[in-house]
């Protein structure tokens, strides 16, 4: 009797490492995947739709295994004016992306916007000289003026300067926190999305970590 149980629970173990090996390799399609996304906070801004995405790349990229090209379509914005977001808070960085004034004061812009009215900044303005290798920005949080000195490297961004996006979001908003993928190139995902959101998206093996 024992052993006839013990085959049993073999065999029903099997059987789920089977269904599990299958859903992971199951085709997806892009639809699919934005709603998988949506379901963990990344979700698609009114009005775009699927449609809008493929006007970048066709069907059959986006449906290719893995979520890389469907992030970096719900990240980007749309390729004509007024350039509006895809997706409220998540975004396409290129690292690659600092040459003048407004660059620095842009990338605070966004990461305050990423998340959803945690964190507001006023008088926000910057400096950037490539030339002279002088870069900082400064803004005003909750009646705290914060200046941020930024490292010069021709046009790259100084990745050091979003921990101070990091510890501001801690402070006001501890569910919530930023978060990066690699792309294993000079551009990468940035996103904000709740703690429970982020542990959701790992659970389906798509490989956010919280940036540092």
């Amino acid at each position: 009797m024992k052993i006839l149980i013990l085959s049993v629970v073999v065999v029903v173990v099997l059987a789920g490492l089977l269904i599990a090996q299958r859903l992971r390799g199951r085709k997806m399609t892009l639809e699919q995947k934005l709603d998988a996304l949506a379901n963990c906070g990344l979700r698609l801004a009114s009005p775009f739709t699927a449609a809008d995405l493929l006007k970048s790349w066709s069907r059959k990229e986006f449906e290719k295994p893995g979520f890389n090209l469907t992030l970096v379509g719900l990240g980007m914005t749309e390729e004509q004016e007024p350039w509006r977001n895809h997706c409220v808070n998540l975004w396409h960085f290129d690292t690659e992306c600092i040459q003048g004034p407004g660059d620095y004061k842009q990338i605070a812009e966004r990461m305050a916007e990423m998340t959803q009215g945690s964190l507001v900044f006023t008088d926000l303005r910057d400096h950037v000289d490539v030339d002279a290798k002088e870069a900082c920005f400064s803004f005003s949080f909750k009646g705290q003026t914060t200046r941020v000195e930024c490292k010069v490297e021709d046009d790259w961004v100084d990745m050091s300067a979003f921990a101070t996006f990091v510890r501001l979001l801690d402070i006001a908003e501890q569910s919530k926190v930023y978060v990066y993928y690699d792309l294993k190139g000079q551009d990468c995902i940035i996103g904000c999305v709740t703690k429970d959101e982020l542990q959701a998206l790992q659970r389906m093996k798509i490989k956010f970590v919280p940036l540092k």
